[in-house]
């Protein structure tokens, strides 16, 4: 039972995290795979059927985490790509996940204080800034709120016996945290070593009878994780030992980690390697291993006393297992992010340690006060100024090439992109020509040198580095196919463009992108085949309905097509999917009015309220002027003048409803301003008002 005192704790707790994270509310996405899991993600544009379907049967960029990406679409329902509340729910996510280290570290040591402090050093480790501040550390904060959540109903399970849906609850909660990330798959031996501390553990089919659905959907998703990050080519020529184990990693790691949780100073996004896998290997990888071992040995001395230490240190252990660097983790060989759970069985062992010394030596008892006070108010400020250097994209690059600057190729190159997406190509060109000096079999890097050669219209450098670039990884392979097309063409050779992007398209397995369509539909409209422009165009908005310009690029073709039945189809297609739906209103409702279809236009105009600009008041004011409905009329054009005051044309139409009214001192004004702004009135109407 918590006391009110207590709960002025956790609200305390509460407020410290929010405090801590603050920088993160308002801070854009990361240019580190934030375009990938959430800008430019068309799986989380909808929540259809159909689509939610596809999620939960498809990996995302070789990993199977649908939880994750039906967040990502719960949030673009709401807000589309706003990053407010995206990082609002992960600062929430974090946040609860404390509270749940916080019950069950209570419940096993049965102290609100070991806790509280073991919840206040999870909660405000700055390591785990990357977790909750990198929007596509999701997998990090949300695989963990079910993991914890099923470990939490497994301990009442245990405590209270006749409640069976604990258990299943369990059982689904784990589920939902192996499809939300694979390091989900270590709990059943996170649930069997928590048996093992309550002394509930035994080597009897009564007791090892509860822990088989556990394992079973750990196999499952442990083979779902590791055969999704090899192609089929990798299946078949390496064998999984071969391509994922490498001991001396491993132990590496396991201390790197150590270390960090301890001294969590000089953290980056960017880890490089410990040492060159490909050169002698150095003494001190050996000397890892056995100081690695002597630790693990000392811990396991530690039962003769109690179970705390061992308990605490094999879930560090255990947890981290599938990141430390024996299965397959991406490109990061060590990485903050990893630690999110694991470094709850050192805060426990710090909660405990701290708890004993202030309990066993009064004498003492200041000192821990003030070392606690002081780890406290550290690990705030530490948090709190790694929350703000992940709140800006470029500073947080150059911060990881401070860190190892002859290993920072990744940084250099994503600093670089940042350049050049703010057009300053001469800084872009430095940072990536270093990347590629660090790292030339860096493909990637490669891709956008030559990409930049081609902002730079220096194209046959462009196609130089093209050439390089191996068509191996369908991350790059297709733009770079699409951008040596756009290089021919900008060289007159349009015909050569097209027929080589579509060789290359029917030649190749390629996983073809929306910018891939737009492309080649560009082509086709240049060379005026207007059908086939169409045809490709159609195929960009299927691959990406987010994309607002291209519906307004379809739409224009079908008006050059005449075929105004699927330009209108296409234009209420953009009104319900896209990021440009104001431009799309607009250039269907002076579509209808031109083929005068007004009870239609005011039906469309007064629906899309939310989307009113000056062009759609003005729209709307013809409407009522045509149906003699002067009032409310002036009441579109006024607002259309308050929106845009250099228009003209909204003067003249004002004034030739003020004319209507009978107000002939306010229409000739309008004339006047309408005349200021370059519009050339109808002659016969002023004529008509100055004899009036």
């Amino acid at each position: 039972m918590i006391r009110k005192y207590q709960i002025l704790f956790l609200i305390l707790l509460s407020y410290v995290v929010v405090l801590s994270f603050y920088p993160t509310i308002t801070s854009d996405f990361i240019n580190l795979d934030d375009p990938v899991m959430v800008i430019k993600n068309p799986d989380i544009t909808s929540l259809s059927l159909n689509n939610i379907k596809h999620i939960l049967s498809s990996y995302h960029y070789k990993l199977y985490h649908p939880i994750v990406t039906l967040s990502y679409a719960i949030e673009y329902s709401i807000c589309k790509i706003e990053p407010y509340l995206y990082h609002v729910d992960n600062i929430l996510l974090h946040l609860l996940n404390a509270f749940f280290v916080f019950f069950i570290i209570k419940f096993l040591s049965k102290s609100f204080v070991v806790g509280f402090i073991s919840a206040f050093i999870f909660a405000l480790h700055p390591a785990h800034v990357e977790s909750v501040s990198w929007v596509s550390a999701r997998k990090d904060t949300l695989y963990s709120f079910f993991f914890l959540l099923s470990i939490l109903t497994y301990l009442r399970f245990n405590k209270i016996k006749h409640k069976p849906f604990l258990y299943v609850l369990s059982v689904v909660f784990f589920l939902l945290s192996c499809m939300s990330k694979p390091m989900a798959v270590i709990l059943p031996i996170v649930l069997i070593l928590i048996d093992f501390y309550e002394d509930k553990f035994r080597f009897k089919y009564d007791v090892l009878k509860k822990y088989i659905p556990f394992f079973f959907i750990s196999f499952v998703f442990s083979y779902v994780a590791i055969f999704g990050h090899y192609s089929e080519q990798e299946k078949i020529i390496s064998t999984l030992f071969a391509k994922t184990i490498n001991f001396y990693d491993v132990h590496l790691n396991y201390l790197f980690y150590l270390y960090k949780f301890f001294l969590p100073i000089k953290l980056s996004c960017f880890y490089p390697s410990f040492y060159n896998h490909s050169g002698i290997t150095p003494n001190f990888v050996f000397y890892s291993s056995t100081i690695l071992y002597l630790l693990i040995l000392l811990v396991v001395l530690s039962l003769k006393i109690n179970k705390k230490v061992f308990f605490g240190f094999f879930f560090f252990v255990i947890t981290l297992f599938p990141s430390s660097g024996i299965l397959p983790t991406g490109l990061a060989p060590v990485a903050d992010r990893y630690t999110y759970i694991p470094y709850i069985g050192l805060s426990f062992i710090v909660a405990e340690l701290l708890c004993y010394i202030y309990k066993e030596n009064k004498r003492l008892r200041y000192i821990i006060v003030l070392i606690s006070l002081f780890i406290a108010t550290s690990l705030v400020y530490l948090t709190y100024q790694r929350s703000l250097l992940w709140s800006d994209n470029k500073n947080l690059m150059t911060q990881a090439i401070d860190y190892a600057p002859e290993k920072a190729d990744q940084a250099y190159l994503l600093r670089g992109m940042i350049y050049k997406s703010e057009s300053e190509l001469d800084l872009a060109e430095k940072d990536i020509v270093k990347s590629y000096s660090l790292n030339r079999d860096n493909a990637y890097t490669i891709f956008h040198l030559a990409h930049l050669k081609q902002e730079q219209k220096k194209y046959l450098q462009a196609k130089e580095y093209y050439s390089l670039v191996p068509y191996t990884n369908t991350d790059y392979d297709v733009v770079l196919v699409q951008n040596i097309g756009l290089i021919l063409d900008i060289e007159g050779n349009t015909r050569k463009a097209i027929d080589f992007m579509e060789g290359e398209k029917s030649r190749k397995a390629f996983f073809i992108t929306d910018g891939f369509f737009n492309t080649l539909a560009l082509l086709y409209y240049k060379e005026n085949n207007i059908d086939k422009a169409i045809e490709n165009m159609k195929q960009a908005v299927a691959t990406n309905p987010l994309n607002g310009e291209y519906y307004i690029r379809l739409m224009t073709l079908y008006d050059e097509n005449k075929d105004f039945i699927n330009f209108e189809k296409i234009a209420f297609e953009g009104l319900k999917n896209s990021d440009n739906k104001t431009v799309i209103l607009n250039k269907l409702s002076a579509h209808l009015f031109k083929k005068g279809k007004y009870d239609e236009l005011k039906s469309l105009l007064i629906s899309h309220f939310d989307l009113f600009n000056d062009f759609s008041y003005f729209l709307l004011g013809n409407v009522f002027a045509i149906n003699a409905n002067y009032k409310k009329a002036l009441t579109c054009y006024t607002m259309s003048i308050m929106l845009h005051r250099n228009n003209g044309e909204y003067y003249f139409k004002r004034a030739v409803v003020w004319y209507m009214l009978n107000k002939y001192d306010l229409a000739q004004k309008d004339v006047e301003r309408a005349q200021k702004y370059n519009f050339i009135v109808d002659k016969d109407f002023k004529e008509k008002l100055e004899r009036v």
